[in-house]
C-alpha cells in the first residue's frame, strides 16, 4: 500500500468530527487540527486548526491545505 494510501484510510474516517489530529509533514513542520475535508481525487487534506467538527465552526479559523505526499506521519488524539 502505497504512503497516500495509508493516509487517506486514517484520515478518512476522521472528517467532520472532534477528533484531532497533528499531521507530520517532510521537513519537520507539523500542523494540528480537525480534519474539514479529504479530496482523493486530488490528494489533499484540510485541516482546521481550531474546528471541533462542528458545521458553524468550519473555516472560521486558520485552514490549512495539505498534499498527502508531503505526510511523514500522522498521530491521532485522543478525543477531547
Amino acid at each position: 500500500m502505497a504512503d497516500v494510501d495509508v493516509w487517506v484510510y486514517t484520515l478518512s474516517g476522521m472528517t467532520g468530527k472532534s477528533q484531532r489530529v497533528t499531521v507530520h509533514l517532510t521537513g519537520g513542520q507539523s500542523l494540528k487540527g480537525a480534519v474539514v475535508e479529504l479530496d482523493r481525487s486530488r490528494n489533499t487534506v484540510v485541516l482546521d486548526e481550531y474546528a471541533h467538527g462542528s458545521a458553524s465552526t468550519r473555516h472560521e479559523s486558520p485552514v490549512h491545505t495539505i498534499l498527502l505526499t508531503a505526510v511523514q506521519a500522522v498521530t491521532v488524539h485522543e478525543e477531547e
